[in-house]
């Protein structure tokens, strides 16, 4: 992507956010139209870093992109039934935005915010059950085995390279969290690749987020934080900011 290119998607990116950001303040909480403007500030956090090597617009984007959404966690019995899809565990990015950025008291405020059941028919269940043990992994290092066992249970004899990565992290088992986070992030680029060739892509994801593994930095500042030595360096993973 080259610096034109760049300029004119991060201007555009740039403008939905401002397009959006004033319905979003003068309407009650929406929980859909929250997260666009989550996933919107965080794409524009990645087109600067991928642009401009610029930590401290990427930091401010993504913390953006945590504070929209608990804003919107703060005031979810608000909203209308309509909005409950968006408010499912699953759905929680943003977490991930707090935690890639070492915003540790806001990732806390936001699990301690995410939905306690299972929405059947709205989210996975193994989904579901990944962001409770990272939740648990956050807030106190360590997980239930009975909340381990639901989510290998979920996943009905298959693997996912999710669970071995915390499985990894609560035991500090260090090659075993790069396994399975080289195996996340092989699968995330084996995907992107597909939606590429199928024609079917948001292309302001393509440009910028999809260059950047939020998740992935996130789940290497979570291991850190656990004391755990890993390397650091994985691909689509900004080793920048891992060092900043």
């Amino acid at each position: 992507m080259g610096t034109t290119e760049a300029d004119i998607i991060i201007g555009n990116i740039k403008f939905l956010i401002d397009e959006r950001v004033p319905r979003l303040l003068a309407s009650g909480p929406d929980a859909k139209l929250s997260l666009e403007v989550s996933n919107l500030h965080r794409r524009q956090g990645c087109g600067l870093l991928l642009s401009k090597l610029d930590e401290d617009s990427f930091s401010r984007c993504l913390r953006e992109a945590a504070r929209v959404y608990l804003n919107l966690l703060e005031r979810k019995q608000k909203c209308s039934e309509f909005d409950q899809y968006y408010l499912a565990r699953s759905k929680a990015e943003p977490f991930f935005d707090a935690v890639a950025i070492g915003e540790w008291g806001m990732a806390r405020d936001i699990v301690s915010r995410l939905a306690s059941s299972w929405m059947r028919r709205m989210e996975t269940e193994e989904d579901f059950y990944y962001f409770g043990v990272l939740s648990k992994l956050l807030i106190s290092g360590t997980v239930p085995q009975v909340e381990l066992t639901a989510f290998e249970t979920s996943l009905q004899g298959g693997t996912s390279c999710r669970f071995d990565v915390v499985r990894a992290l609560h035991v500090l088992d260090v090659d075993g969290f790069e396994a399975g986070l080289e195996g996340l992030i092989g699968e995330r680029i084996e995907r992107l690749a597909r939606e590429k060739r199928s024609g079917f892509f948001d292309p302001y994801f393509h440009a910028t987020e999809a260059h950047v593994f939020v998740e992935g930095l996130a789940l290497v500042r979570l291991a850190n934080r656990l004391g755990m030595n890993v390397k650091g360096r994985y691909r689509t993973v900004p080793e920048i900011i891992l060092g900043a």
